[in-house]
């Protein structure tokens, strides 16, 4: 099932880049990027499904290793500043020094990062802030926090944000995502052998929370 959605796919967005690379005009090279743009949302949405389905049947393949997380934290952060400056979100880690190491599939972990890192300054208010904080807890676990300043998150609500598919927000058609990010986040935690969570409180902000 992988090969048959990726593959046409991918071959779309070949294509579409090679028509990038030749002569063309500037209308011409506004429908291509529409092209590739609409390809790396539906192909994200592709890989996205495929995980969760692995996930859900107990078939995800993970390579758990001792792993740096505040490393993999700093990578992730590096490539989410850039679109926590177009909307003016400063970004702060606190925490930096523990003793960081976790057992923990690197690529997935990283996954997870970016997921929350991108939510936390997607949904937060233009001049916003995102607070990163690691903290060794009970048990010799570490758990890696994600706080924003946006609008936060009704009670009610809490139970259905895991849920498939679910965008909670009711403006989410204006913030680009497949509604899988965090369904997929919490299944990858859960397959680590950690967990992810959630604090969060209408009109004061939200953490997310991951523990490993």
């Amino acid at each position: 099932m992988s090969h048959e959605l990726r593959t046409p796919m991918n071959a779309v967005l070949g294509f579409a880049q090679l028509l990038e690379l030749g002569e063309i005009d500037e209308q011409q090279r506004e429908s291509v990027d529409q092209i590739l743009r609409a390809g790396n949302h539906l192909l994200a949405l592709i890989n996205e499904v495929l995980d969760v389905a692995r996930i859900e049947a107990g078939k995800l393949s993970l390579s758990v290793e001792p792993v740096d997380a505040d490393e993999a934290l700093t990578e992730a952060v590096d490539l989410i500043r850039p679109l926590a400056a177009d909307r003016s979100i400063t970004i702060s880690v606190q925490g930096g020094g523990t003793d960081a190491c976790v057992q923990a599939d690197r690529q997935r972990l990283k996954q997870i990062l970016l997921n929350l890192l991108s939510n936390a300054v997607k949904y937060n208010r233009t001049n916003g802030r995102v607070e990163i904080g690691l903290e060794r807890r009970a048990g010799e676990r570490l758990r890696i926090t994600v706080s924003d300043t946006g609008a936060g998150i009704a009670r009610e609500q809490l139970e259905r944000l895991f849920a498939p598919f679910e965008r909670l927000d009711a403006d989410a058609g204006q913030v680009e995502g497949t509604g899988l990010g965090l369904t997929l986040s919490k299944g990858l935690a859960e397959a680590m052998g950690g967990q992810l969570g959630v604090d969060s409180r209408l009109g004061a902000g939200s953490t997310f929370w991951v523990e490993l």
